[in-house]
């Protein structure tokens, strides 16, 4: 259903964007997938004018719980309030940049703009997937990776220009997440190593295809993690890594006992605030 409203958006308002809420309203990580539509437009006509087109559509779709707000947005200097509001992200040896922003040299860029799907770098599971890369790079070797609910695509980028000779299959249940997939790996030039497919987790033939995997990273939510625990461990090489994300720190014991009953162990954690990250083997 949110497919529909942006893409009627997407059809008359000059920019649209879309956040996961929590039940707080702020932008995280949900299990009650609500969602936020925000549509950027050139007058106050043209507003009114979508604000009436998403009330019909919602009304043909028998859905009653949209919540349509319309605000005057002053005119500025968009470039300087990106800059103030989307710095550079450090994340050991990643920094993530939007195109308005130069990354310093010496570390490993990441370009994703703050618009994309979520995975701009700035929430702390994939702040502690970054730093769980990290502290892997210099000690293992990857060939083949799944970066599984790849979102924007960043983590399979970071893969990638991490280990140069990685080929990455980036997967995802949403295709229009898959699209900003591609679009961030070809803006960081590593398109040629890193396939989309679409897949509800191991569902995809593709994934079956490519495995056994060096490396499998998953910063989804705890109860899709628990329960992929078999799969993934049947598709991670003998001596791979598995790096699970997308879980509060106060759900970390069940997700270990899932993971222990499939054959993995934990041999390191990462906790950012309430969201740990956690990193696993045979």
């Amino acid at each position: 259903m949110r497919g529909e409203f942006e893409t009627l958006l997407e059809q008359r308002a000059a920019v649209v964007s879309s956040a996961l809420l929590d039940e707080g309203g702020d932008i995280e990580i949900s299990p009650r997938r609500l969602w936020r539509l925000s549509a950027y437009c050139s007058d106050a006509a043209e507003g009114a004018a979508i604000a009436a087109m998403l009330v019909q559509t919602a009304t043909r779709l028998d859905f009653a719980g949209l919540d349509i707000r319309s605000e005057a947005v002053l005119d500025e200097d968009w470039a300087a309030t990106s800059a103030q509001r989307f710095p550079l992200l450090f994340a050991g040896r990643f920094v993530v940049h939007g195109d308005h922003l130069r990354p310093p040299p010496g570390r490993l860029a990441l370009r994703v703009n703050a618009g994309n799907a979520f995975g701009s770098g700035a929430h702390g599971s994939t702040r502690g997937c970054l730093l769980a890369l990290d502290a892997i790079a210099n000690q293992h070797a990857v060939r083949r990776a799944l970066d599984l609910g790849a979102g924007s695509g960043i983590l399979a980028v970071a893969i990638a220009k991490c280990w140069r000779d990685a080929e990455v299959l980036a997967a995802d249940i949403d295709a229009a997440a898959l699209a900003v997939s591609d679009a961030v790996a070809e803006a960081n030039g590593v398109s040629g190593r890193v396939r989309t497919c679409l897949s509800d987790g191991f569902a995809a033939s593709q994934i079956h295809e490519s495995a056994p995997y060096d490396l499998i990273c998953a910063n989804i939510l705890a109860d899709p993690l628990r329960g992929m625990a078999p799969q993934l461990a049947r598709h991670l090489a003998p001596d791979g890594l598995a790096i699970l994300s997308g879980l509060l720190r106060r759900q970390e014991a069940e997700v270990e006992d899932s993971y222990n009953r499939a054959g993995l162990r934990i041999i390191d954690r990462i906790r950012i605030g309430d969201w740990a990250t956690l990193l696993l083997t045979h």
